[in-house]
């Protein structure tokens, strides 16, 4: 009986042996997975087709390399506007792998690759727009207008391009003046909102009293030209001198 099982053991040991070894053939591909096979150092192929799949086991390498979206934020770094002021700016960057090889195996870090060549793309778009736009359809960063992601996606799929990645977006993060202008353009901000309100004012004074002139041209009351400029001159001052309008009352009326 003890020689029985011992031929048993035997034989079955090479089996079990041979076993393991058949399944060393097979290996399992993931969903947004794909699969580098190198033999003996040389690179054979790619296997992307998700499920259970089969390569030669002797001198095998396998690398499994995830092509899942990786989204990153860029540190802060100090840029320069169109303008010329230094601004503080960051962006968030989704990216995804679509080769494999290229991206293991033809490049060194893959995401140290894209984070270093997406601070260079940041300053260079940053560079060509301003912080603030003079005018409504003037693209610019502090709006983050769709011609500024088009062209930081852009500009950064094209530098990854050949290293196997595909930049999905581009978007500012933070967005700030470099502390030692940041007090200067505060006020050069509020100098500006007072000569927009200003203009505001006026503009409205203006369309205000040439309305009151159209009214009483139709109610019948014919005023002379003297008289018309003078009322005209009255109004405008009264209306754009706000919270002074009594003062400027009082002057009015004096003149009179």
């Amino acid at each position: 009986m003890d020689a029985l099982a011992c031929v048993v053991l035997a034989s079955a040991v090479p089996g079990l042996f041979m076993l393991v070894w058949i399944v060393k053939f097979f290996f399992i591909v993931e969903p947004r997975q794909q699969h580098i096979l190198l033999h003996w150092g040389r690179y054979t192929r790619t296997v992307s087709e998700p499920g259970i799949r089969f390569a030669f086991p002797i001198g095998l390498r396998r690398i499994p390399v995830s092509t899942r979206d990786v989204a990153f934020t860029l540190p802060v770094t100090t840029v320069v506007e169109r303008s010329g002021n230094p601004i503080q700016v960051s962006c968030v960057v989704v990216y995804r792998i679509v080769d494999a090889a290229r991206a293991v195996l033809d490049v060194q870090q893959y995401h140290q690759f894209i984070a270093s060549q997406a601070s260079t793309v940041l300053k260079t778009v940053c560079a060509r727009y301003p912080y603030e736009a003079r005018t409504p359809n003037e693209p610019s960063l502090k709006h983050e207008s769709d011609e500024i992601l088009q062209a930081l996606t852009y500009e950064l799929g094209r530098l990854v391009h050949n290293a196997g990645l595909e930049v999905a977006l581009v978007r500012l993060n933070d967005l700030t003046y470099a502390p030692e202008i940041a007090q200067s353009m505060l006020l050069r901000q509020q100098a500006q909102a007072m000569v927009d309100a200003r203009r505001t004012l006026v503009e409205g004074a203006v369309e205000t009293v040439r309305e009151a002139l159209q009214r009483l041209d139709q109610a019948g009351m014919t005023l002379s030209p003297d008289v018309r400029a003078r009322l005209a001159t009255n109004l405008t001052l009264l209306l754009c001198a706000g919270e002074r309008g009594e003062q400027h009352s009082t002057v009015v009326t004096r003149q009179r």
